[in-house]
C-alpha cells in the first residue's frame, strides 16, 4: 500500500509538471509577439548558469515585461553537465559530450529580453555586480545561482572546455593504470564513482571508505541497503564508520582513523562539495551558514529584510531538500514566478518541495541503476 501511494505521488508530481511545462510554453509564446526590445532597460541579473541559473533565465526570458532584461553571467565557457562526470572520469571517449555548448538554449527568447556574458563576478553590491575586468552593471533583481565546488570526478574546476576534458582524461589514465583504488565518500558520486570502476576494471582491488555507518546517509534504509548490496554484489571492499587521516603514496598505502591501512595507488576524493557563496560574503554575511550555505525565506529570498530584491536557488542555499538538478530547477521556477510577481505587485509564491525534489536515480556500475529505491537492471 506504501508503495502504491508513492507512485500516485510520483504521478501526480509528474502531470503538475507538464502542465505547468506546456503553461510555459503557452506563455512564451504569447510573450514573443508583446515583448518590445527598447533601450536602457532594467536588469535582471542571474549568476551562474548551471541547472537552476540557466532554467531561470530562460524562465524569466520568456515571461518579463518590456522595459525589463535578464542578464546571465556565466564564468565557464559551456555548461558542465555534472550528472556523467563520475562515469567520464572512469570511462573514456565520451568525455566531450559532458560540456554543452550554450549558444542554442535562450536563442528561442524573444530579441533584447536577455544578455549573456561570459565572465566572473567579483563583487556585488546592493544595486550592482563587478566582474573581472572593472565593468559594472547595475540591476533591480539579483538571482544568485553560482552552485557548489569540489575535486574531479564531482567538478572539474575549469572554466573552459578543452581544460576539462583534460582533467576528466587525467583521471581516467590514472584509474586505469591504479591496482589498488580508494573512493572516498558514499553520497552519490562516491557510489556512481566506485561501481564504473570495479564494473570497468573487475581484476583491480576496488574499496569504498564512508564516515557514516550507512551509504548515502541522507536517503532512507532502503535506498541504502539496495547500493551495499549493488557494490558488494560488484566486489566493491567497503569500509564504514571510519575515515582517510593520512595518505603515503610513496608506501601505496591510505591510513584509517581507526589505524587500520588499505593499500592504495590511486585515490579518488568524493567528499561532499563547498557552496559557491562567498560573493554573499560582503553584501550579507548574516545570510551564511557557517558551511557557506545561504539562508532564504520559502519564497528564497534572501533572509535579510533589506535584500528583498535578491534571490537564490540550487546548490548554495540552506535546505532540507536533496541538492540535484530537479530540485534547482523547481527553485528557478519559484524565483522567476516571484520575480515577474513582485514586478506586477501581486503576492509571492512559495517553494514547496515534491516528492521529485526528494528522489534521487543512481547508476549502479555500467548498465544497473535505482530510482526511488526501485531498482533496475
Amino acid at each position: 500500500m506504501a508503495q502504491i501511494r508513492i507512485y500516485v505521488k510520483i504521478f501526480l508530481s509528474v502531470f503538475g509538471f507538464m502542465i505547468e511545462h506546456l503553461r510555459s510554453m503557452l506563455s512564451a509564446k504569447i510573450h514573443s509577439y508583446t515583448y518590445k526590445s527598447v533601450e536602457s532597460p532594467k536588469n535582471i541579473v542571474v549568476i551562474g548558469a548551471s541547472f537552476a541559473g540557466l532554467y531561470g533565465a530562460k524562465l524569466l526570458a520568456d515571461s518579463v515585461p518590456t522595459g525589463y532584461r535578464v542578464i546571465v553571467i556565466e564564468k565557464n565557457s559551456h555548461f558542465n553537465f555534472t550528472w556523467v562526470f563520475p562515469r567520464f572520469s572512469v570511462v573514456s571517449g565520451q568525455e566531450h559530450k559532458a560540456f554543452v555548448p550554450y549558444r542554442s538554449y535562450l536563442a528561442s527568447c524573444p530579441n533584447g529580453s536577455y544578455q549573456f556574458i561570459q565572465g566572473m563576478v567579483t563583487s556585488v553590491n546592493r544595486n550592482s555586480v563587478q566582474l573581472e575586468g572593472g565593468k559594472s552593471i547595475d540591476f533591480e533583481y539579483l538571482v544568485v545561482t553560482t552552485g557548489a565546488t569540489g575535486p574531479p570526478p564531482s567538478r572539474v574546476g575549469e572554466r573552459n572546455k578543452e581544460e576539462g576534458i583534460v582533467v576528466l582524461k587525467s583521471l581516467q589514465n590514472r584509474i586505469q593504470n591504479a591496482r589498488d583504488i580508494v573512493v572516498v565518500g558514499g553520497g552519490a558520486a562516491g557510489i556512481e564513482t566506485v561501481s564504473d570502476i570495479k564494473e570497468r576494471y573487475p581484476e583491480k582491488n576496488v574499496s569504498l571508505v564512508h564516515s557514516r555507518t550507512a551509504l548515502l546517509n541522507h536517503f532512507g534504509a532502503r535506498l541504502q541497503a539496495v547500493a551495499k548490496d549493488a557494490l558488494e554484489n560488484l566486489g566493491v571492499k567497503l569500509v564504514l564508520d571510519d575515515r582517510v587521516v593520512k595518505e603515503d603514496p610513496e608506501l601505496g598505502v591510505v591510513t584509517l582513523k581507526s589505524q587500520k591501512t588499505i593499500q592504495c595507488d590511486q585515490i579518488v576524493n568524493c567528499v561532499g562539495q563547498t557552496p559557491q557563496s562567498s560573493i554573499l560574503a560582503g553584501l550579507s554575511p548574516a545570510c551564511l551558514t557557517a558551511s557557506g550555505n545561504v539562508q532564504v525565506l520559502k519564497t528564497l529570498q534572501l533572509e535579510d529584510p533589506s535584500l528583498r530584491h535578491v534571490y537564490a536557488a540550487g546548490d548554495i542555499i540552506q535546505t532540507e531538500v536533496n541538492k540535484n538538478s530537479r530540485s534547482a530547477m523547481e527553485q528557478a521556477t519559484v524565483v522567476a514566478k516571484n520575480i515577474i510577481r513582485s514586478i506586477q505587485g501581486r503576492p509571492l509564491t512559495e517553494y514547496q518541495p515534491s516528492i521529485l525534489d526528494k528522489s534521487i536515480v543512481i547508476t549502479l556500475g555500467l548498465v544497473r541503476f535505482f530510482a526511488l529505491g526501485l531498482r533496475f537492471c
